[in-house]
């Protein structure tokens, strides 16, 4: 009866062990890449109006990256990438916004280390990975940028930098609180995803990234209108010239940025439109932006994950 009870003890215990066992994680590199569509939210794109705003600032990014495979659940990658922002007050579905008729694009370069978790990877080797894992990130980013915009149609409607003009007195001695923004930022991006097993090797990923950002000049838009003769005093033509023209644009009957008549569209906002919304700009002090609250923007990728299968490794001897 002894030797009964003890084999059968014997035999669970081997169970138990058994089922407790896990292979040993094997680490591993992945490269990625892939494109999609950006989405910039700020003063000309509110996320208030979300479907609107989302609309009106739909443009393009591309991106490459490397990841680690760290743990069965953890990876941390570096990516580069190039997204396309953007906005136009033309394509605002509200007057004052619509009155005001600012615009600007924004090629932004930037380098993010995120760090992603799989929430349910049990795999100890990429062969063995999930048809289906769905994972979340979070990183820290680094950007560059450059806010631009298109000269009104009567002084040539080229694009030109909007950082140097100061369009909202920034730096200006009279406008001593408006301090110059930079042209480099941090941001935190924020991600969810989908990952799908095509081959041993490949990936299918589809992934949405949201960057909340420090400052709220990536469209050159923050807080209130300056006084142009005060603070262009201190430029010579014709950056002059063309910082008061950028600053305020209400007067402009030309979208520069689209070629759209404007004082045809007011058709969509007020029955009689003559005389509404380009007869004078605003006044000194009256808002620019949105003055509270950052800009920030996101990011839909579909992306290409080639796996590099680590070899196969001859067990230590000791």
């Amino acid at each position: 009866m002894r030797q009964s009870i003890g084999l059968i003890l014997l035999l669970l215990l081997s169970y138990t062990s058994f089922t407790q066992y896990r292979p040993p994680f094997r680490k591993y590199t992945s490269v990625e890449f892939g494109g999609g569509v950006s989405s910039y939210y700020g003063d000309l794109a509110p996320m208030s109006q979300f479907v609107n705003s989302t609309a009106n600032a739909l443009r393009w990014t591309a991106t490459i990256g490397v990841s680690r495979q760290v743990t069965r659940q953890v990876d941390v990658g570096l990516n580069l990438s190039w997204v396309a922002l953007g906005a136009d007050d033309y394509y605002s579905n509200n007057l004052a916004d619509f009155q005001r008729n600012l615009h600007f694009r924004n090629n932004v370069k930037e380098a993010t280390l995120q760090g992603r978790w799989t929430p349910f990877s049990r795999s100890s080797t990429p062969q063995k990975r999930a048809a289906f894992e769905p994972f979340i990130g979070i990183g820290v980013g680094a950007f560059l940028h450059n806010p631009q915009a298109k000269l009104p149609v009567t002084m040539g409607n080229e694009w030109v930098d909007l950082r140097p003009l100061t369009t909202e007195g920034q730096g200006s001695p009279n406008y001593p609180d408006i301090k110059e923004y930079k042209n480099w930022g941090i941001n935190i991006p924020i991600s969810v995803g989908l990952k799908a097993k095509l081959t041993q090797n490949l990936d299918l990923m589809a992934e949405f990234n949201y960057r909340m950002l420090f400052f709220d000049y990536i469209d050159d838009v923050s807080g209130f209108y300056a006084q142009p003769l005060v603070v262009y005093s201190r430029f010579t033509e014709p950056t002059k010239s063309i910082g008061i023209a950028l600053s305020q644009r209400a007067t402009e009957r030309v979208a520069a940025s689209t070629g759209g008549d404007r004082l045809a569209k007011l058709n969509t906002f007020v029955n009689d439109p003559t005389g509404v919304a380009i007869s004078q700009n605003p006044g000194v002090g009256s808002p620019r932006g949105t003055v509270d609250g950052n800009d920030s923007y996101a990011t839909f990728t579909i992306k290409l994950r080639y796996i590099f299968i680590p070899g196969i490794q001859c067990p230590k001897i000791y």
